[in-house]
């Protein structure tokens, strides 16, 4: 079987400043992608009581793991929330890694992404997107009316510029043994990017209403 010795982490932390109980909303939209038959190795950590308990009465299979205090504040990295996790139930093999912020993932993109993660025999994996403005056409600022070029360079012509993409964590694959060897972001040199096209990271109300209306166009279909 394609995930055999894999566990599917679930980053949920309780506060968010754009979109109160964001994460408690979002719950539902990415475990009911995950098929039953895997909900034995879904893990979702977090410091929400409310997560909690809709996990006990509607995802029963599922594990929770209850971070820590130092994991659960606004500057832990989700690095260590996901270390503490498989840590606490001795998690080994492939971690699939999913943001609940993107509730229009499929269980199609998490099996194409995994597929991708296999065949590149790669030890992690996060996805790309397409930019809209190249990094070589953004300034940062300087002070109130001056500006700096991110990247220094002197090419003129478009058609010279290397291409660049937009990385997206929509997907993070990685193996539990290469974990300590990522940066915060979780990639490093070695990360292999799998492309999707744009994809909505919720985090405000007005992209949780785009979702919502999204699905009940679907279901009118």
């Amino acid at each position: 079987m394609l995930f055999n010795n894999t566990h599917f982490i679930i980053p949920a932390r309780k506060g968010s400043k754009g979109l109160p109980k964001k994460n408690q909303l979002l719950l539902d939209y990415t475990i009911s992608k995950i098929p039953e038959a895997y909900h034995d190795r879904v893990v979702v950590s977090t410091d929400d009581d409310h997560i909690v308990e809709k996990l006990k009465s509607k995802w029963p299979n599922c594990k929770t793991h209850l971070r820590s205090d130092s994991s659960a504040i606004d500057t832990a990295s989700t690095k260590e929330c996901l270390q503490e996790a498989i840590d606490h139930f001795s998690i080994s093999g492939n971690i699939v890694m999913l943001y609940l912020t993107y509730p229009e993932r499929s269980w199609e993109d998490i099996t194409k992404a995994y597929k991708w993660f296999v065949e590149k025999k790669a030890t992690s994996l996060l996805c790309r997107e397409p930019l809209m403005t190249h990094p070589f056409l953004c300034l940062y600022e300087l002070d109130d009316h001056r500006g700096a070029q991110i990247t220094e360079h002197d090419l003129y012509r478009r058609q010279d510029y290397p291409k660049c993409f937009k990385v997206s964590h929509v997907i993070s694959i990685f193996k539990q043994k290469e974990l300590k060897k990522l940066n915060k972001n979780l990639y490093n040199k070695e990360t292999v990017y799998y492309e999707v096209n744009e994809s909505l990271d919720v985090d405000t109300e007005e992209d949780f209403k785009k979702i919502k209306k999204e699905k009940m166009k679907r279901c009118l279909k």
